[in-house]
This record gives C-alpha cells, sequence and structure tokens, in this order.
C-alpha cells in the first residue's frame, strides 16, 4: 500500500468515526449482545401491570375485572399494548425478546452521543471517543441498565424527550431555534410525558432551559419555550386525553387513584395515593441527597440496595458550569453568543438541575432518573474544561474523564430486578382448568394479574386486598367488590402466597365470607421462582 492509499484510508475510517450512522450500529450490536445475555423480565411490574394492562387494551376487561393490578390497573397503558405483544408473539425465543427490548438503548446511546459531542470537540482528546465514553457512562448507571431489556425501564418512554434535546441542541449550535422548532420539539418531547407521566420533571426542565437563554441575548426565549410547553401540552393532550376522560367518567378522577385528595373520587378515600417512602426527611438530606447512594450501598431511594455516583456527579457538574457560565459574563460584561459551548453547557445544567430538583419534590424513586443519569457523563464533558482549561491540556482532560468514567462504573452496585432463570419461554403459565365463568380472587397483595391472559375469556379476576383495597377500607370499591363476589353464581378460585403474605389470604376470605373447599394446587410457572404461590377452589360459608 503506498502512501497516498494509506492517507485515503485514514480518511475514510474518519468519515465513518463522524458518522452517527456508524455509531448507532456499533451501540446496537453492544446493547444487543449484553440483552441477550440476560434473564428475560420478571419484575414486580411486568407480573403486576405491564403484561396485564396490555392485554386489558386489547380485550376490553375494564367492565369485567375488578381492580386485579392493583392500583396500577387505571395506569395509562401507553406502551403496555406493544410489551403484550411482544412477548406473546416471541415467548418462545427470550432472547430474541430481550434484544428487541434493547434497541431503544442503543438509540438513547447515539442522542447522548450525539448532546456528548460538542462538548467533547472542546479540549478532548478523541472527542468521538469521549462522546462514546458519555454515552457508555450514561446507560450503565443503576437506573439504565439495571432494567435493560424489562418492561420497567424509564429509557423507553424517555428516549422522545432525549431525542428531542439532542435535535434542540444541534439546532441551538447553528442558532437555528424559533418559535416553530420549539413546537416541534415540545410536541416530541411531549411524547415521553404521554407515554409516562414520570417525565414531567424533565419536559419542565426543558421549557425553563429555553426561557433561561434570555440570558444570553436571546430575545425570543419566551416565545419559544412557551411553544414547546404548547407543542407539548397539544401531544400530551392527543396522546392521553381519552384515557383521562374515561377515567373520569368511570372513576370521577382523571389519574385515579393518585391526587384523589384533589379529584375525591368516592371509590378510594382522599388521599395522595404517591410512595412518599424515599422522600429525604430534612432540608439539609434533601440538598445532599445524592450522595447518600454515591458512595455506599444504600436503599435510600429504591426498594432495593443500590450505589452510583452519577447523579452526584451530575449535579456538581451542572452547577461548576452554571458557575463558569456566570463567572465569562461577569468577566466579559456580556453573555457567551447564542450556540457557544458555555450557553449549549448552562442550558444543558439548567434543565438537569430543574427536572432533577422536581423528581426530588415529586417522587424521590430512583428508576424515575434514568435520562437525567444517562446525562451524566455528558456534563463531566462539559464541566471539566471550565476546572482545569483547554490550552495544551487535551490529554489531561481526557485521562481525567476516563478516570471518573471508570471510577463511575466500577462502584456501581445494581438493584437487579426480578428476571426469569434461562428457559425455553419468556412467560410459562399453567393453571388448572378453570370452568367458564368463574370467578378468580387474588386474595393479597402480590402481583398475580400476568395469570390473567391464560385464564378463559369469560373468567372475571378481582383483586380483595391489595395496595388500592382491602377488606374494611373506605370508599365504595370494597362495596363493589363485595356485591360483586355475593352476586357470583359461578365457581369461585382464589390465587394466594400464603409464605410472603401469610394470614392475609384468610382476613381476604373472611371478609367475604369464603373458605377454601379441599386441597389448593400450586402453580406452576416461571415467573415465580422460589415463591410458593397456590390456586385454591373457594365454597361460601
Amino acid at each position: 500500500m503506498n502512501l497516498l492509499e494509506a492517507t485515503d484510508k485514514k480518511i475514510d475510517l474518519r468519515k465513518a468515526a463522524d458518522n452517527p450512522f456508524f455509531w448507532w450500529i456499533c451501540f446496537t450490536i453492544a446493547f444487543g449482545i449484553v440483552a441477550a445475555m440476560l434473564q428475560t423480565d420478571r419484575s414486580w411490574d411486568l407480573r403486576n401491570y405491564h403484561f396485564y394492562n396490555g392485554f386489558a387494551a386489547f380485550y376490553d376487561r375494564r367492565a369485567l375485572d375488578i381492580v386485579p393490578a392493583q392500583g396500577q390497573t387505571m395506569l395509562f397503558p401507553s406502551l403496555d399494548p406493544i410489551y403484550f405483544t411482544i412477548f406473546t408473539s416471541l415467548n418462545d425465543r427470550p432472547s430474541l425478546i430481550n434484544i428487541l427490548l434493547s434497541i431503544p438503548y442503543s438509540v438513547s446511546a447515539l442522542a447522548i452521543f450525539l448532546v456528548a459531542r460538542p462538548f467533547a470537540r472542546l479540549g478532548f482528546a478523541w472527542p468521538n471517543l469521549a462522546s462514546t465514553g458519555a454515552a457508555v457512562v450514561g446507560l450503565t448507571g443503576a437506573s439504565t441498565l439495571a432494567t435493560l431489556a424489562t418492561t420497567q425501564s424509564d429509557v423507553v418512554p424517555g428516549l422522545a424527550i432525549l431525542i428531542a434535546l439532542a435535535r434542540w441542541l444541534h439546532l441551538e449550535k447553528a442558532n437555528r431555534n424559533t418559535v416553530w422548532t420549539g413546537v416541534g420539539m415540545g410536541g416530541l418531547a411531549g411524547i415521553s410525558v404521554g407515554l409516562k407521566l414520570t417525565q414531567a420533571p424533565l419536559f419542565v426542565g426543558m421549557v425553563l432551559a429555553i426561557a433561561a437563554r434570555f440570558a444570553t441575548g436571546k430575545r425570543s426565549a419566551f416565545w419559544e419555550a412557551f411553544a414547546f410547553g404548547l407543542g407539548g401540552l397539544v401531544v400530551f393532550a392527543a396522546l392521553d386525553g381519552s384515557w383521562l376522560w374515561g377515567n373520569v367518567k368511570a372513576y370521577g378522577n382523571p389519574i385515579f387513584p393518585f391526587m384523589n385528595n384533589i379529584f375525591r373520587s368516592d371509590l378510594v378515600e382522599p388521599a395522595p395515593w404517591t410512595d412518599l417512602r424515599f422522600m429525604p426527611k430534612t432540608t439539609l438530606m434533601a440538598v445532599i441527597y445524592p450522595a447518600y447512594w454515591a458512595f455506599r450501598p444504600s436503599a435510600a431511594v429504591s426498594e432495593l440496595l443500590m450505589r452510583d455516583p452519577r447523579i452526584l456527579l451530575g449535579c456538581v457538574s451542572a452547577v461548576v458550569v452554571v458557575i463558569g457560565f456566570v463567572s465569562r459574563c461577569i468577566r466579559d460584561r456580556a453573555a457567551p453568543p447564542i450556540g457557544s459551548i458555555e450557553s449549549l453547557g448552562f442550558s444543558l445544567a439548567i434543565m438537569f438541575l430543574v427536572s432533577y430538583a422536581l423528581w426530588e419534590k415529586a417522587w424521590s424513586i430512583y428508576r424515575y432518573l434514568a435520562i437525567q443519569e444517562s446525562l451524566s457523563g455528558v456534563l463531566v464533558l462539559a464541566a471539566l474544561p471550565i476546572l482545569f482549561g483547554t490550552r495544551g491540556r487535551q490529554w489531561l482532560l481526557s485521562g481525567l474523564f476516563a478516570l471518573v468514567a471508570v471510577w463511575t462504573v466500577r462502584t456501581t452496585v445494581y438493584p437487579w430486578w426480578g428476571r426469569t432463570e434461562r428457559g425455553p419461554q419468556a412467560i410459562s403459565v399453567q393453571l388448572p382448568r378453570l370452568e367458564q365463568n368463574a370467578m378468580v380472587l387474588f386474595l393479597d397483595s402480590e402481583p398475580y394479574a400476568y395469570l390473567v391472559p391464560s385464564m378463559p375469556n369469560s373468567a372475571r379476576v378481582i383483586g380483595v386486598n391489595n395496595n388500592l383495597v382491602h377488606p374494611g377500607s373506605p370508599g365504595r370499591l370494597e362495596r363493589m367488590i363485595e356485591a360483586a363476589v355475593q352476586d357470583h353464581r359461578g365457581p369461585l378460585w382464589g390465587v394466594e402466597n400464603p409464605a410472603v403474605d401469610p394470614g392475609v389470604a384468610d382476613v381476604s376470605l373472611s371478609s367475604l365470607r369464603l373458605a377454601r373447599a379441599g386441597e389448593c394446587a400450586p402453580l406452576i410457572t416461571n415467573m415465580e421462582v422460589g415463591q410458593p404461590v397456590r390456586i385454591c377452589k373457594l365454597r361460601r360459608e
């Protein structure tokens, strides 16, 4: 090979490395391999409502069943019909299910790569490699990697807002954002909020980040922020409007049972119905909350022990970026120009900090931080040049980022949610033969709704003692359940797990004046690893 050919080949490789499609292929292969190595989803969310709600959306079970998926029965199904279709169509190919569910991760990685690249090109050797590192850091966190190829992942519903961010920053760099691009990007981001309301803090954070560009001299910043918010609200209404109105007609509360202290449906008590276990207990704790799970395994914001420094790194880096932006304004007596790295970093930092603060105020449940977590590596890239400068320090900055990346990945403790043991099927269920027009009662708070698609279509399924309703609970829902059981004239069955919820099924049966009729049969399913779930024929007392 002569020198000219070698030079041409080098140029071709450089062009390939600058092509986003090349990186998407790399990310797709990498996440596909990792997903294929993992076991299939068996998370509480899949067993309780993702599988059932998808089934119910296709077969309209609202008028037949009564809260079989507990309080989550009334959630907007959004992606659940897609999940149900994937799991039922590819049930005999569990690895293929995992690979298919990993594709949103590769698209997210590409979006993060594109967000990171302008920052990586300022002061870092091998900017494409640094951008890849930011994507890897962001998507190997305790919230993201732990839920890879599961229905529990917030990366999937958050993908649209991540794409909107990448596109908006790209246009901002060229100073091409207008009111109309605000409408378009807002509509795209609104898809994420429509798919899952936990993405709302990110949406609000992006609105405020767009408005904050007024500080950089963007006179139309407020109008662009308004357009972004309006576009998002229109798309949200288009996606969720019918569901919200259906909840109003059926339950008297558009987001039943949540915020029932405001909407006051008479079905359940007028309470917020939110999980407050993970809220910070003091003001000081709220300020330094990310440090609680950054340096040691903690259950502060998760049902399972986890450790992850990414949110702490993101918050600290975002503060550094904001301080650097303000310092530049003071030093130059003028804001950095629109599209500069400083202004891009400022917008990203505002979005991150606002969305994190709203998350902490609303939920403090770590899984809902997936998109913020995925942006942590980008913020580190944005902060390092501010702290150490860029002139002649490419290798220093690259080395520091590599050290941060390695430390972050190595110290992460993952809350591995439930996964099945490897087998020929993703979901395997063997029930005893249920009669036509049977009624099946879920007698305790374990997640059983995934069983419903395996029952006869005429079977009516009721959750009688769970996170929404229980014997003696106030509200009309408990009386509806009692009346439905008393009026039923067909066979009765009960599902229970006496090892996990000892005595709870007995309380449920006693309140409904029922008793077990003879021996109970164990449920044979790969969804209950090591759990003695059983189904019992019931009789009236």
